[in-house]
Order: structure tokens, then sequence, then C-alpha cells
């Protein structure tokens, strides 16, 4: 509907809203997966500073507390899944935030630090990393609630569910780095988060949530869902692709290798990963491989899975999550079709 109407249409900030709770609605379905079966992060090469710049001022916005940002200059990149670890300074800086109901101070530091070999204490492979500390001026944590402070279901708070923490740490366990806690009763509190830096550079340029990548290309989409095929084909369309659609990946394969020997080949294809009852995007892009080794594949999924973190070593270029947005598709169509690997 957004792509529809005019922006200064009064209707669009309510779209914009809808828009918004879809998203928390899915971000917090991911941390309950995340809790519940875990699963690879989707890394990529990521700025730290920007990040934690960004998450502050989103998380705190509207907040008595006022933070104070140490960051290092100019920091090296880190190998993220940028979703999982901004879940993880939000809810340390909202659990900041909470332990300081009349407001305080709270300091975000961040600087480069190499690991050496035999590091009990963080067990850590030896290496260079980033240290993130979040520290509040709250009343601290009694010696008796710290040991238990990264326990399922363990909370101080008449509202909390207490997986908060242990979400983070699981999330900062699966990145090969390290979360402790350091507190003393009436002097405040600390967590320090380790990330391993990345090989790579992180992107210079992120692209404006406004603007569009548009291509002419010819896609095939396969998904097992009548409405989420339609939207998404709307939506290819809009971004001036010619698109086809299949409901499985045996269809699928059947209208590629017809475009393929006709000399009329799809540029790139979009894979659901699973499809209740049939083919799904797995097994589908392995017989794709066989008709075109070059072919172009991105693997699509609403579910976080090892297989999306290793999705290459199956054949696909690069990865889309659901549910889909018209930017992010456009910029990964992009990438894949002029060979950027940024991932």
């Amino acid at each position: 509907m957004k792509m529809y109407i005019e922006r200064e249409h009064k209707a669009y900030n309510y779209l914009q809203e809808m828009d918004d709770a879809i998203c928390q609605t899915r971000n917090l379905t991911l941390q309950l997966l995340t809790f519940a079966k875990g699963g690879k992060p989707l890394t990529r090469a990521v700025s730290i500073s920007r990040l934690i710049e960004e998450t502050a001022s989103f998380a705190l916005s509207g907040s008595k507390s006022k933070y104070e940002l140490i960051l290092e200059k100019e920091l090296p990149a880190v190998e993220i899944d940028q979703g999982q670890i901004t879940q993880v300074i939000t809810n340390l800086l909202i659990n900041a935030d909470q332990a300081m109901p009349e407001g305080g101070r709270i300091e975000i530091r961040a600087e480069n630090q190499a690991v050496q070999q035999g590091n009990d204490t963080l067990l850590l492979q030896p290496g260079d990393y980033i240290v993130l500390t979040i520290t509040d001026e709250g009343p601290g944590i009694s010696n008796q609630n710290l040991i238990k402070i990264f326990d399922p279901y363990f909370t101080t708070k008449e509202r909390g569910n207490g997986l908060g923490l242990t979400i983070c740490y699981s999330i900062i366990k699966k990145h090969a780095g390290h979360i402790s806690v350091h507190s003393a009763e009436g002097k405040g509190t600390s967590f320090t988060v380790y990330l391993p830096v990345s090989a790579k550079q992180a992107k210079q340029e992120e692209i404006p949530e406004d603007v569009l990548i548009l291509g002419n290309e010819r896609v095939l989409l396969m998904d097992d869902e009548a409405s989420v095929r339609k939207t998404a084909c709307e939506m290819l369309t809009f971004l001036g692709y010619e698109v086809e659609s299949a409901a499985d990946g045996s269809e699928a394969i059947r209208l590629y290798e017809e475009a393929f020997q006709s000399g009329h080949a799809f540029d790139v294809v979009i894979f659901d990963l699973t499809v209740r009852g049939g083919m799904g995007g797995k097994a589908a892009v392995a017989e794709l491989l066989k008709i075109n080794p070059d072919v172009k594949a991105i693997v699509s999924s609403g579910y976080s899975s090892d297989m999306l973190a290793d999705y290459k070593k199956y054949g696909f270029c690069d990865v889309i999550a659901k549910p889909y947005r018209l930017q992010e598709m456009g910029n990964v169509l992009s990438n894949v079709l002029r060979g950027i690997k940024d991932h």
C-alpha cells in the first residue's frame, strides 16, 4: 500500500506505523527462536561504531537517562549478525536505563583489544576483539543475584520475563565472543561484551531509507504461500523486474529449464527455503546448478537456520529474510546481479 500512495497522503503515516509494528513482531519472534532453538548468526562485516550510535539513540529515546559515548577512533569492523547484536546492545541499554528510574548516566565505551593465547578467564580464541562496556549508576546487583544473572527466567523485575540476558549470552556465545558482568551494591553495574574483529571491511555507504535500487532483469520467484508470491511479485514488478512465480521447487525447475533452453533465461531466482509437502529451495537449487552452473540464486526464509548462515555452501549467492522489505529486496537483487560481495 505504501508503494501506491504519495508520502504526503494522510494514510501514509498510519501505514508506516503498521510497518514498524510488523517489524517489531518479527524481531520478537526471532528473539524467541534464538532462545528456543539457537541457530548460527547470519553475519557480515559491520561498522560497530555506527551500530552502537544508532542503537543507543533509538533504545534510549525519551529516557530520563543520559548516555555518553566513548568510542575509540577508527574501530575496525566486526563480523556479526546485525539484528542479533542490535538486540544485545538494546537489551543491555534498557536494563541500564531501568536500573535508574529517576534517570542517571549511562557510559557506553568501545575499544580495540588484543586477546593473547591462554586467556583462562575469557576463554576466547587469540586475536583482536572489540570490547563494548555499558555501565550504569544504578543500585547494583547483589552477589546472590549476580551468579544467576544469565539464567533463563531469572528476573528481579515485576514485569520481566527473565529471557533478555539469557538471549544476550546465547547470541554472544554463537558469535565466538564473551559477555560478563561486574557489579557492586550501591556502585552500579557494568556489562562487558567481546566481539571478534572482522577480516573484511564494512560497507562504507549506507543507502538512505527512501532510496530504491531498480532493475529490469528477469526474476523467478518460488514460494508455497500464494499471498507471499502475490505480494513479492508486486514488489519486484514495482522495482522494474520481469517476474514469473512458482509454488514449489519442482515447478520452479521446470520453468527455469524451459526458459534456459529457449534462450530467454532468468537472470536470478529467489527460492523459499522450506515448502510444506514439496521441494524446497535447498534441493531445487542443486538441480538448477546441473542445468546452469552459473545460476544466480537467492535463498529466502522467515526463520533462522544453520543453512541460511552457510548459504554459499549450498549454491546460493545471497539471502533475504521475510517479511520482505522493498528497499532490502532491491539492494540484494542489485548486489547479486552485479556480483557485489558484501557478505
